[in-house]
């Protein structure tokens, strides 16, 4: 039977390298993930993916003095949605670089910034944890060149801001737990945890994460300070957000309300089923992810024997994580269970904590256990690693980081095309890609569909995807003209215009998408 002593490399007091020639293999990791994003760096319209849009208004509107609110709405009503920590920070960029579209390329770069950072700390997080300096390099490089991150990276979106803040936490947050009792530690640990919320919501399960570890220690003080200074940073943007929680016509209450909200309405409407629902599409959705990026073969076999393997790794990681990084094993269990029972595609929320399942491969591989588990370890490693290595091999040749944004960005630059020449400014427009017709175009944007749980858990008709979506947002705003840039959008609109009294009228089809013209009531 195995026990503690009998795995682990040395106690759990951390290891913390500051000599002159770990410091500088750490400013190489950063410098080469800096050169690998701004090497990746595009001019691609901003809303591909929606959010993005939709942090860059958020941006401008803080920018601009006009408070935090959706200026692409009519009414420009306050935003409840959106965490304010990024767009506070791109409205600080934007205060010294005011020229749009010109300065999405200077936030585009924060990204490659925020990369770089991201590989030091994790490099110094597994150095610290596991003492191995090679296991260090070796997930720090990995970092810096991660497909999966570079894809965000290639976009405005807010995960790049959160993955530094939240590796500096757990980094921080391990060594509290490790050191003597220190009050002004655990507060400052607070206010940048409760920033790291501030960033994305998922944020919050760092809380528990660290308060947990301290109140097994009976540290109670600490612990009291770490939460209360946590809930202090937090508490105003709920506090916020919840007063305007019904400001919203119903229609765009899953694009731009809460998103607690959002998916308390979803729960409301399925009840338990949705949770259940939910897992049968994330679990799978997930598996299939990890196979495509760590099989190093195609085929059942071959994925069958990766998702064993990646099991068997998250294990013994898990288990090393135990008495090595405590913190950061309750954040992955807590953040995990969120991804999983959330109703949209978990791609993005693994992307987001990406160095953290190398850290925790990492944990697995560089622990001492007996031979015969070494053995086994190693053979999975090689197995999940050569799979990986093949996988960002083609992803660079096919430059894979921008097939988002490369998808899209025809799509968008037909919209915008259309709208310029068929539009007043006055006129209101309701679109697939609504961020972007605001940001490039001027004119006010409202979206064409309305978000709900359903939409990832369930087929909808384009006659339910109409009635509960497009046609209340053309009762709700005085839309001129309609582009939809999706197979679900355009049978919705063509649903509208074919009824016995239309409300649409088609227009004309361009490149990735088509217009319809809203006929009088």
């Amino acid at each position: 039977m195995l026990t503690s002593e009998t795995h682990i490399r040395s106690p759990r007091a951390p290891h913390r390298p500051s000599t002159r020639p770990w410091l500088l293999t750490l400013a190489a990791i950063g410098a080469l993930a800096l050169i690998v994003g701004i090497a990746v760096t595009d001019n691609f319209h901003v809303g591909v993916f929606h959010d993005d849009a939709m942090y860059v208004i958020l941006a401008r509107s803080l920018a601009t003095g006009e408070g935090y609110r959706y200026l692409n709405l009519p009414g420009a009503p306050v935003a409840t949605h959106f965490p304010p920590g990024y767009p506070a920070l791109l409205a600080l960029v934007w205060r010294f670089a005011p020229v749009f579209p010109a300065n999405v390329t200077i936030f585009k770069l924060l990204n490659a910034v925020f990369l770089g950072a991201s590989a030091i700390l994790i490099a110094q997080l597994v150095r610290e944890r596991f003492v191995s300096k090679a296991w260090a390099m070796g997930v720090g490089v990995i970092t810096a060149v991660s497909v999966p991150l570079l894809v965000l990276v290639t976009m405005l979106l807010s995960e790049s801001l959160f993955l530094t803040l939240l590796l500096a936490s757990l980094l921080l947050g391990e060594r509290l737990i490790d050191a003597a009792p220190n009050v002004r530690r655990a507060l400052g640990l607070g206010v940048l945890v409760g920033c790291l919320t501030l960033v994305r919501t998922h944020g919050v399960v760092l809380v528990p994460a660290v308060v947990l570890p301290l109140l097994l220690q009976r540290r109670w003080r600490e612990a009291v300070v770490f939460a209360v200074s946590a809930v202090v940073v937090i508490a105003p943007w709920q506090l916020w957000s919840g007063s305007h929680a019904d400001t919203l016509p119903a229609p765009l209450e899953g694009n731009y309300g809460s998103y607690i909200g959002w998916w308390f309405r979803g729960y409301h409407e399925m009840g338990p089923s949705m949770i259940f629902e939910t897992l049968k599409r994330t679990v799978p959705e997930t598996s299939s992810m990890m196979t495509a990026l760590f099989s190093p073969a195609g085929g059942a076999t071959a994925h069958a024997l990766t998702l064993v393997a990646l099991t068997a790794l998250g294990a013994f990681g898990a288990f090393a994580l135990v008495r090595r990084a405590p913190v950061t094993l309750i954040f992955l269990l807590a953040y995990s269970a969120i991804v999983l029972v959330w109703p949209f595609q978990p791609s993005r929320f693994v992307w987001g904590v990406w160095p953290l399942v190398l850290f925790v491969m990492a944990a697995a591989g560089s622990s001492r256990w007996r031979r015969p588990v070494r053995l086994l370890l190693g053979g999975l490693l090689l197995w999940v690693g050569a799979g990986y290595a093949a996988y960002e091999v083609r992803a660079a040749r096919g430059g894979w980081w921008a097939s988002i944004s490369r998808a899209g960005d025809n799509r968008i630059s037909a919209a915008l095309a259309w709208t310029s020449a068929n539009t007043s400014p006055a006129d209101v427009v309701a679109a697939d890609d609504e961020g972007a017709v605001f940001l490039y175009t001027g004119r006010k944007a409202v979206p064409v569909a309305s978000f709900t749980t359903a939409h990832y858990l369930r087929v909808r008709s384009a006659e339910l995807e109409a009635r509960e979506g497009l046609e209340p947002l053309l009762a709700a705003y005085p839309v001129r003209a309609v582009l939809v840039g999706s197979r679900a959008t355009f049978n919705a609109a063509e649903y509208l215009s074919t009824r016995p009294v239309p409300l649409l009228a088609p227009r004309e089809q361009f490149d990735g998408g088509a217009a319809f013209t809203v006929l009088p009531r």
